[in-house]
């Protein structure tokens, strides 16, 4: 009997019948703000440029500007959310 047992489940599990559970994949999402101030008016890019240097040195790489707080030309912050 234990034979026989074994003999179907080795043949089961080679024609691919038995199969394992799926892995659930899980996300990690985080939060990334960018600061940037400049006397020619490019703090937004600066802003933008912090936060995805943040972004990238802790291995995100899909990320999206959810907001983004201009005080003056000179002086801006960027929020980031992004997950991997």
């Amino acid at each position: 009997m234990r034979r026989t047992s074994l003999a179907l489940l080795c043949a089961a599990a080679m024609m691919g019948t038995i199969t394992t559970p799926a892995v659930a994949s899980t996300q990690e999402t985080r939060e990334f703000v960018g600061h940037g101030s400049s006397d020619f008016g490019l703090a937004l890019i600066y802003a933008r440029h912090d936060a995805k240097t943040q972004a990238e040195r802790a291995g995100f790489t899909d990320c999206e500007e959810y907001y983004k707080l201009i005080l003056s030309p000179y002086t801006a912050t960027v929020f980031w959310r992004c997950t991997r």
